[in-house]
């Protein structure tokens, strides 16, 4: 299998960039650089992207994670050794993605995501400079890259979970998924750029998620792992890589 990844990107907006990152170098512009490969997925019918921002496109509409099983399959994604689902809306550059793959091969990760430097984010996502990467028992659900054998497993949940509109929750049972922790790079960093919203209404989101970590996943759990899985809804950083 090539050292080359994939980014599946629902994508509803032009790319946002911020002074953080190089101009120009945008982590959805295709350059030749880059270690990885764009899916676009237009879910707004009157949407157009900026050409040269994607080496493929697909017009689906749908919520993210309902969309990404029937986008799985409609590509080769077994051709690329990590496979990332991405929200639109974040800020970051060629260099920092291509960064955070080469230490993701380094170091075996089984899914990771950057650190961040957004308005709000958890504790333990939050950029430390003083950080090559850290292991962690959290990553949140809007830039994870998962490698090839933890999306197969990926994919098998997601074609079993129905959900209503509210995806809250997915990314906190993850490491419970997958079997152990995940990492978080900080020698580079992305940025949220988008203030918190919601398209739909919160109070269902929480039933939502309630549902998803009470009832369905211990049940899913126990079906196919026989494990017994408790309520978690920690996030911390187990282990810290330094520089130097």
């Amino acid at each position: 299998m090539a050292n080359r990844a994939l980014i599946i990107s629902p994508t509803g907006c032009n790319i946002l960039e911020h002074d953080d990152y190089e101009k120009g170098k945008h982590w959805r512009m295709a350059h030749p650089e880059r270690t990885y490969d764009t899916c676009v997925v237009v879910f707004k019918e009157d949407f157009e992207p900026e050409p040269g921002t994607y080496d493929m496109i697909i017009r689906k509409k749908g919520y993210k994670y309902k969309l990404i099983p029937q986008i799985a399959d409609m590509i080769k994604w077994e051709n690329y050794d990590y496979i990332g689902c991405w929200d639109d809306d974040y800020a970051t550059d060629i260099r920092s993605v291509n960064r955070s793959l080469e230490l993701a091969r380094q170091f075996d990760f089984r899914f990771f995501q950057q650190a961040t430097t957004s308005f709000q984010t958890f504790p333990c996502l939050v950029h430390n400079p003083e950080y090559i990467f850290t292991e962690t028992s959290f990553i949140e659900s809007g830039i994870p890259f998962f490698r090839n054998d933890i999306f197969r497993k990926f994919l098998h949940f997601l074609r079993e979970y129905d959900y209503n509109e509210s995806e809250w929750g997915i990314d906190k049972i993850l490491c419970h998924l997958f079997g152990g922790s995940a990492h978080v790079v900080h020698e580079v960093h992305a940025r949220h750029m988008r203030p918190e919203t919601s398209w739909y209404d919160k109070d269902n989101a929480f039933r939502e998620m309630d549902y998803l970590m009470r009832d369905f996943f211990p049940k899913y759990m126990k079906k196919h792992f026989n494990y017994d899985y408790q309520y978690d809804d920690t996030q911390q950083i187990l282990r810290a890589y330094k520089n130097g």
